[in-house]
Order: structure tokens, then C-alpha cells, then sequence
């Protein structure tokens, strides 16, 4: 599952603004081009800011003082990514709805979807199931990453692993508790 094309133009156009607002206020390196304006991305770059913003989120109030004239809509947006939930999760299984992010740290079960291509299509080639380290955003009715998935290539899940996060998945499954919203 992903967003609409326009939705999905429509998270870059609030996300990319908020992170050279950051760059330009909490930046190690004031001199960086604007996200916004840039047709190739650095992700590193990108990386350092968004997690700035994950680290403290009071930045996105200090944001939303200085574009008062944003609509509504897009302000209530970038405000519940006060929300968001970083961690290192484990990625179960892809679903036709989403897919299955199981955090490390408490075991907390969430459908997430792709912005413009599926975690499925992005991980292709990775064996499943696999550790990532993630921040999960809402995004109207639906949990989005912020697109900076960073996967753990290098650390094989091993069969009683991989076994304990599939009971992890079923008994969430079977308990309704899987988390579809921030």
C-alpha cells in the first residue's frame, strides 16, 4: 500500500520545507541548499535533519509559528508528526494493506505504507524478515515513514527469531491490537 500520487506529492512538499527549516535554525552547516529546491537529494543530509526534527519535535511548533498563513489542513498535518515513533523494528511480513513493523523495543505492532513505492518494492531484495531502523509518521488515516529506512543488511534472523515475531504478528492479528493510526 501507498499513498495517492497526490498525497504522496503532497509529504514531500510539507516534509522538505521543515527539514531545511531546521537545517537553516539547528544546522551544523548553515550554508546547505534548500531540500525543497534540490532535484537530487543528499541522504545523509537528509538523515541529519530528519532526525534533528525525531530528536526534538518542538521544532515543529517553532515551524508552524513562522507559516501561520499554511492551510489548515497541512498545519494539522506537520503537527501530528509530533507523533511519530522511532525506533528499530522488525519488518514481518507485507501485507496488501501495508506492511508489518514490529518494534524491538516493546513489541508494539503497526501497518505501515509506502509514500511513493511500497516497503516491499524498496526491500526487495532482502530476505524477510529483516531489522530496520525506522521513524513511522501519521499521515491523515495511515502510518507513513518518513522514507529514511535504514535496513540492518548485515544481521541475519535466525528461525526461532524470525518464529517469535510471527507469533509477535499472530496474536496481534488475533487480539485486533495491530496499530493502523499514530
Amino acid at each position: 500500500m501507498v499513498l495517492s500520487e497526490k498525497d504522496g506529492e503532497l509529504f514531500y512538499e510539507l516534509w522538505l520545507p521543515l527539514l531545511d527549516y531546521c537545517n537553516q535554525n539547528y544546522g551544523r552547516k548553515k550554508n546547505v541548499k534548500k531540500m525543497s529546491e534540490e532535484k537530487e537529494l543528499n541522504p545523509q543530509e537528509v538523515k541529519a535533519a530528519a532526525d534533528m526534527v525525531w530528536e526534538n519535535v518542538s521544532i515543529i511548533d517553532e515551524y508552524l509559528k513562522c507559516h501561520k498563513d499554511m492551510p489548515d489542513e497541512h498545519q494539522k498535518i506537520i503537527s501530528g508528526w509530533k507523533r511519530c515513533v522511532t525506533d528499530h523494528f522488525i519488518i514481518e511480513r507485507y501485507l496488501k494493506k501495508g506492511s508489518v513493523f514490529i518494534s524491538m523495543s516493546n513489541e508494539n505492532v503497526y501497518l505501515v505504507g509506502g509514500i511513493i513505492s511500497s516497503i516491499e518494492e524498496m526491500f526487495y531484495p532482502y530476505r524477510m524478515p529483516m531489522i530496520v531502523e525506522a521513524t513511522l509518521l501519521p499521515f491523515r488515516d495511515q502510518i507513513i515513514t518518513d522514507g529514511l529506512i535504514v535496513p540492518y543488511s548485515n544481521f541475519l534472523i535466525g528461525g526461532n527469531m524470525a518464529r517469535d515475531y510471527k507469533e509477535i504478528y499472530m496474536e496481534a492479528k488475533l487480539e485486533k491490537q495491530i496499530i493502523k493510526t499514530l
